[in-house]
């Protein structure tokens, strides 16, 4: 039922894709370094006070949900002005939240059963290689472990709210975005080269956009424009290029659990899948808030599940 619901929906076909609009943007590396920075600073900075009020997890909890707020408010201030629609071009004008919250729910609900298959199947080939259970989450386990109030708020705001928005306006937001303009920005420029140089092959686009990946993107300049006036990049956003950024953004999504979680690797395909999902639905709708709302609900289900008292395996 699942994948016939995918069928339907059209998301093995070329036509969503080719018909969303883009996301216009002139980010750069250093800008999503400094976020990661700047998260890493507020959590670091934040930790040493709150151990002098709270338990350790509930401090650890806290700085986390500090940093990723700071991140997230400059995520939003970073939208306003390297996005061609400012906020709305990012898709997390407040507007949207009503539909990201209908679409999210039910896009979570389309995709979990083919999650929890897969989930079910690294879990048994984990099981049957190592012959152990794999680990459960350190976010999970603490909060079916400690049970003092101020622990459990912050673990499940952490787990529910603050991750889902930090996580997903970082990768899909911003990581997504900004491989997917690059991307456009270097098919326009291959279709110009083959005009000029027949037999451009592919492993030269290849090098062409790991060197882009660190030039920055600049604003296009015309004859007769008013000074300081913005000319975004050009270039088609092909449903191609898209998925090349959705699988890449997906890869390092799961790829951030995999190294924060030691040996967390058995949910590394689990992770992929749902990063494929909302890099997609992302690129589909273009409303960050649908992809918020599928990833809390990911993570709602096993922390609704633990405060109810069964315990992670």
């Amino acid at each position: 039922m699942s994948l016939s619901v995918l069928i339907l929906t059209g998301v093995f076909s070329v036509r969503p894709l080719t018909s969303s609009p883009a996301r216009r943007n002139t980010l750069d590396y250093p800008i999503i370094l400094f976020v990661l920075m700047l998260y890493f600073s507020f959590t670091f900075l934040s930790a040493p006070i709150a151990l002098h009020f709270m338990p350790l997890i509930a401090a650890e909890s806290l700085a986390d949900v500090i940093g990723r707020m700071a991140a997230v408010a400059l995520i939003f201030l970073l939208g306003a002005r390297f996005f061609e629609m400012g906020i709305s071009g990012l898709g997390a004008r407040m507007g949207l939240i009503p539909r990201g919250l209908i679409i999210g729910v039910l896009s979570f609900v389309a995709i979990a059963p083919i999650l929890y298959s897969l989930l079910a199947v690294t879990e048994s080939l984990a099981t049957h290689i190592t012959h152990k259970m794999p680990p459960v989450h350190p976010m999970l386990k603490a909060l079916a472990t400690d049970h003092s109030p101020s622990t459990l708020a912050f673990l499940s705001f952490l787990i529910v709210v603050a991750a889902p928005i930090s996580e997903e306006l970082f990768f899909r937001g911003l990581i997504q975005s900004w491989l997917g303009q690059k991307l456009a920005v270097l098919a326009a420029g291959t279709a110009q080269e083959r005009e000029t140089r027949p037999g451009h092959g592919a492993a030269s686009r290849i090098v062409q956009f790991i060197g882009m990946l660190f030039t920055s993107t600049r604003y296009a300049s015309a004859p007769g424009e008013e000074p300081g006036s913005r000319r975004w990049p050009e270039g088609p956003w092909l449903p191609r290029n898209r998925w090349i950024a959705i699988v890449i953004t997906a890869t390092l999504f799961a790829g951030m659990h995999f190294a924060v979680a030691k040996g967390y690797d058995e949910y590394f395909p689990v992770l992929f899948l749902l990063g494929v999902a909302l890099g997609y639905i992302y690129e589909r709708t273009g409303n960050i808030w649908t992809d918020i709302t599928m990833h809390a609900c990911f993570n709602f289900i096993p922390t609704l599940l633990i405060l109810c008292g069964v315990k992670p395996k």
